[in-house]
Formats: C-alpha cells, sequence, structure tokens
C-alpha cells in the first residue's frame, strides 16, 4: 500500500470554507502528507452559500498544484471534486458540466442538510442511478434523521449508494451523537469509505491515524485499511466520464 486516499477534503483556498489562502492550503498538504495520504480530491462545498463554478475550480486547483511543486515535501496528488448539496437541479447541472464529480469518474460526493433528509431525495438518487452515477453520501452520521434512526440510511445504500464517514466523526470529535452513529453504521457494515473532511491544517484537519485505529477495533484492521486505500481507490479505476 503506497498511502491513503482522501476522497472529502476542503483543501482548495478562497472557494468555501476551507482555508482562506495558498499558504495555508500548502500546510494541508503537508500535513496529509506527514499522515501518510497520498492522494486527495479536493471536494468544495457546492451549496447555498458556496457555489464556485467549474472553472475556478480547476483554476485554483491548479494554483496549488503549482505550488506544492516549488516545495520539499513528497508527491502528493490532488484530483478535482465537488461535495455536492442534493437539490432538485442537480441531475442537470452534472449533466450540464455545472459541477464536478469525484477526479472525473461516475462517482459523486452528495450531501444531505444537516437537519434532515429532504422528501425528494429518493427522486433525486433514483435519477442520478439512471444517468450512470454512483453517489456517495457525505457524513450520514452527522444527519440528524439518520442519528435518531440509523436504519433509514440502509434505503439509499439499496438503492445503489454508497456511504462516507468523517474521521473526526468515529474519533468523537463532532460530538457524541455523530461518534454513536459512526459506530452503529461500521457495525453494520454500512460504511465503504473513511474520508477526513478537512478544512485547515491543525483543526479538523487530513488525519486518519485515531479514526483509523478506533475502526480496527470494531471492524478489523484489514476493513478499516479498506475504507481508506482499497474502496477509495476504485473510484480511480471507473472508466471516466469526461476529460478534465
Amino acid at each position: 500500500m503506497e498511502g491513503y486516499i482522501d476522497i472529502h477534503n476542503h483543501i482548495l483556498p478562497g472557494l468555501d470554507d476551507g482555508p482562506a489562502t495558498l499558504q495555508e492550503a500548502v500546510e494541508m498538504a503537508r500535513v496529509a502528507r506527514k499522515n501518510a495520504i497520498t492522494e486527495i480530491i479536493a471536494s468544495p462545498h457546492h451549496n447555498e452559500c458556496n457555489h464556485p463554478s467549474r472553472n475556478e475550480i480547476l483554476a485554483m486547483l491548479e494554483l496549488l498544484r503549482s505550488a506544492l511543486k516549488k516545495t520539499d515535501m513528497p508527491i502528493i496528488k490532488i484530483y478535482p471534486g465537488n461535495e455536492l448539496r442534493i437539490s432538485l437541479d442537480l441531475p442537470e447541472k452534472l449533466k450540464a458540466g455545472e459541477v464536478l464529480p469525484l477526479a472525473e469518474s461516475s462517482y459523486v460526493l452528495l450531501e444531505f442538510p444537516f437537519e434532515g433528509t429532504p422528501f425528494y431525495a429518493e427522486e433525486i438518487i433514483f435519477r442520478l442511478r439512471v444517468d450512470g452515477w454512483i453517489p456517495i453520501l457525505a457524513h450520514p452520521e452527522r444527519i440528524y434523521d439518520i442519528q435518531r434512526n440509523p436504519e433509514r440510511l440502509g434505503r439509499f445504500i439499496d438503492m445503489g449508494c454508497m456511504a462516507q464517514v468523517n474521521s473526526n466523526s468515529v474519533t468523537g470529535e463532532l460530538g457524541r451523537a455523530s461518534l454513536e452513529t459512526a459506530i452503529k453504521l461500521l457495525k453494520r457494515g454500512w460504511v465503504d469509505i473513511m474520508a477526513t473532511d478537512a478544512h485547515a491544517p491543525h483543526n479538523r484537519a487530513p488525519d486518519f491515524t485515531g479514526a483509523l485505529k478506533v475502526a480496527a477495533k470494531i471492524v478489523g484492521r484489514q476493513a478499516a485499511q479498506r475504507l481508506v486505500y482499497d474502496n477509495p481507490g476504485n473510484i480511480f479505476t471507473i472508466e471516466k466520464r469526461s476529460s478534465i
């Protein structure tokens, strides 16, 4: 194994609530590399408050890649993506190329509001699946109605969704409810991927170390490793939908 793969990371500066400066983004990459992360999918928010354009994301990605080449740190690969808030027009935005899948693949990182699952969630997931997309539900352990009833996630898994939990949920940094729900989902075998959802170099940092230890106690060491290497690695093996 070369290193861990982080598919949910807000490393691109100035596009959402992640780092404000390029220097801070470079420091995030340095922390990630120190913690054995060798590949990152940059996933700036696309929601009501943050909606950077495709061109803005790709331009900032190239700036960060260029800045990293000037450092002395080992190589870390960074790919384009989005964390996409579910909406009625999301399938159309993906078709038009207005928003980005993960690393040019058929996988999309889909976010529900923390307040709960929208009434149209099943309709949108069905349309995404018909269009050939594979939704990965971002941090379902943080969604209030899934915290109250984890079985609700099962319906979306039955529809072909994958589930991604946050490493800082597994370590308890995001509160007791997120921790307890993450543990329940891990025990049910409903977690496909763990990601850092990092926003800064230190607070909410790109680091799997503590979370892997916790996950290994719940599902075993090999299964925990699959959450941060084998399963996210499948994103890069599926046929690309487009050329970015």
